[in-house]
């Protein structure tokens, strides 16, 4: 879960993490899971609707333009949300 009073933070690290004509520069994204010591986010994107997976740990060149940005997948639905946070909390407590 991402704390309220660093969300501010948290947007700030994902936009200037995209270059500044990427689409999401100009969407309301608001960050509300960070997975456990990744840095991997699940961010709403409230202009779309959908639910974004990003993951900044596994970059990918943007439009052949020499920059990395984090791998973005879109989740079809809230099951998908889910059933990727059940599978990483099942991953942990495994660890423990």
């Amino acid at each position: 879960m991402v704390w309220s009073e660093f969300i501010d933070e948290f947007i700030l690290f994902i936009k200037g993490h995209l270059p500044v004509d990427h689409e999401l520069q100009s969407h309301e994204l608001y960050p509300g899971i960070k997975i456990d010591g990744e840095p991997i986010f699940i961010v709403d994107d409230d202009t779309t609707g959908k639910c974004l997976l990003m993951d900044f740990k596994n970059k990918r060149q943007w439009n052949n333009s020499g920059v990395n940005v984090p791998t973005i997948s879109i989740f079809k639905n809230d099951h998908e949300v889910e059933e990727m946070i059940d599978r990483d909390h099942r991953l942990e407590m495994t660890k423990k």
